[in-house]
């Protein structure tokens, strides 16, 4: 069972066009599995950078009546027409927005998240792939995920890989929501604990948001817990040491 991704990509020959690596593929299927087929859960998703909308177009298809609502975030006013795709077949009527503005415009986030207050369980950050926009993006968005989300960034190359260290590595970004605690990167929260080194351990503020961060060839996929991680422990079992 899959959402069906590739192949609406490999059917797509005519109308708005996709251009996407095809190694992505089995990563959209692995991170946003959980939305589609028998179990599927409703998924709200956030794409800035539409350009010719046929990744938006795949979005609306492959996730179908899963699909709670699709944003698109574009600088060029001619994407809006993109809005159409929520009017087609299979599509719950008019839930394909577009959104005008820079991805790196708190102005435009702000909007965002006030128009959409339920946010989103997919972010894709597949825009203008500049290493500031990337991470100006990351600092606005990720409030704007919800629970059990992923915030995806892809086509990430040797020319704006700095944004992966600045989002990962980097401890001087002032993440004033949600991801960041005082004085560490993400990197060293995820692996720093107060207190001794065993047995029972109070997360710290990452650890207890953070599920995961993968790194995929050419993409970064950071998961949100669905929920928050309590408490880390270690148990002992057997009776031979």
């Amino acid at each position: 069972e899959s959402c069906g991704f590739e192949e609406f990509f490999d059917r797509n020959k005519q109308g708005p066009g996709i251009h996407k690596w095809r190694h992505y593929f089995p990563y959209y299927e692995q991170e946003f599995m959980r939305h589609c087929g028998a179990t599927a859960t409703p998924v709200k998703m956030l794409e800035i950078g539409i350009q010719s909308g046929g990744s938006m177009r795949m979005w609306r298809n492959c996730f179908g009546n899963m699909l709670d609502y699709l944003v698109g975030v574009d600088v060029n006013g001619m994407t809006k027409a993109w809005e159409q795709f929520g009017d087609e077949p299979g599509s719950v009527p008019g839930n394909v927005h577009v959104e005008i503005g820079s991805q790196a415009d708190p102005a435009v986030m702000d909007r965002i998240n006030a128009k959409y207050p339920k946010g989103f369980d997919i972010v894709l950050d597949d825009g203008s792939h500049n290493t500031r926009h990337m991470v100006a993006t990351f600092q606005l968005a990720w409030r704007m995920l919800r629970p059990g989300g992923v915030y995806f960034i892809e086509d990430i190359t040797k020319e704006n890989v700095q944004a992966v260290r600045d989002i990962i590595f980097n401890a001087t970004h002032p993440y004033d929501q949600g991801v960041r605690i005082k004085g560490h990167s993400i990197f060293d929260a995820i692996y720093d604990n107060p207190g001794p080194a065993c047995c029972r351990i109070r997360p710290n503020s990452v650890q207890s948001e953070l599920e995961y961060v993968k790194m995929y060839p050419m993409i970064l996929a950071i998961r949100k817990r669905a929920v928050p991680l309590r408490s880390l422990y270690a148990d002992k079992h057997g009776t031979k040491w």
